[in-house]
């Protein structure tokens, strides 16, 4: 496989721009976003990449005994090819120097980023007009705040009505209550100092998806608690959901709950 557009096919390039936008990605969600089934075809196309470089594999031997997924993304080689292509200039040099730390980022760091990707995966199923920027999308605009979110959601709803947008946060159980005050915070402090004025005058609601029911309650918690102390004058709203839910979501997308009235479910065009 040479470094030439006309030698990778279309399904190839989509593979690539897939592990671009995650980072890494397990063979059962590319299969999803792909909307493929994740056999032997899949495999032997990743197969392929890796033996010409263009992408690598992690999966740690203890981890796999426990049943955990390869995960997959891209090389240096890879982003540079992906860079010639016509229309991908936003792949500067620097993150393409960046990309080498990816061998050596850790586990904890991975697993997030593929649980980022599955939520991004379900919700898409969900709302097939949603568009999902992950943070190397997001990275490229200088009105997302820092430390960005780990995921910008865009939903249309109607012709004529104003898009909803959301910030999207993906919170394991081993997150301390900490870091996620200190998050909360942030984003009241961009919005209070007219951050997000140059996109709209209403700001993204904020979505904080809990791997159990345990976590949302104390999400719930410090996310009010933030929210409080931080005296903003701009109205910032959040909902709460878990991971169980967004994976089982159905057709009509009721799933996420307000920080004053938990026992009452909502889809996303239904917030308000």
């Amino acid at each position: 496989m040479a470094d030439k557009r006309s030698t990778l096919k279309q399904g190839q390039i989509d593979i690539l721009e897939l592990l671009y936008k995650y980072r890494f990605g397990s063979r059962q969600l590319l299969a999803d976003s792909l909307g493929i089934k994740a056999g032997s075809s899949l495999h032997e196309k990743l197969q392929v990449f890796i033996k010409h470089g263009y992408i690598a594999m992690r999966l740690e031997k203890k981890l796999k005994l426990h049943g955990t997924p390869a995960a997959y993304y891209l090389t240096p080689k890879g982003l540079r090819t992906l860079a010639a292509l016509p229309d991908h200039d936003y792949i500067t040099d620097s993150m393409i120097k960046g990309s080498y730390k990816d061998s050596t980022v850790t586990q904890p760091f991975v697993t997030q980023t593929l649980r980022v990707y599955a939520q991004a995966n379900r919700l898409t199923v969900a709302y097939p007009n949603l568009k999902v920027f992950l943070r190397r999308d997001m990275s490229r605009y200088s009105y997302f705040p820092k430390p960005l979110p780990d995921a910008f959601l865009s939903l249309p709803i109607s012709k004529g009505t104003p898009l909803k947008r959301f910030f999207l946060d993906v919170i394991p159980d081993s997150l301390p209550t900490k870091p996620l005050y200190q998050r909360i915070t942030s984003y009241a402090e961009f919005f209070d100092e007219g951050g997000w004025e140059r996109v709209s005058d209403e700001p993204p609601i904020l979505l904080l998806t809990c791997e159990t029911g345990t976590t949302e309650r104390r999400v719930r918690r410090a996310v009010k608690a933030a929210l409080y102390k931080a005296e903003t004058d701009v109205d910032i709203i959040a909902f709460t959901s878990t991971f169980g839910a967004v994976q089982n979501i159905e057709e009509n997308g009721a799933i996420w709950t307000s920080l004053d009235d938990p026992d009452e479910l909502l889809s996303l065009p239904e917030i308000e």
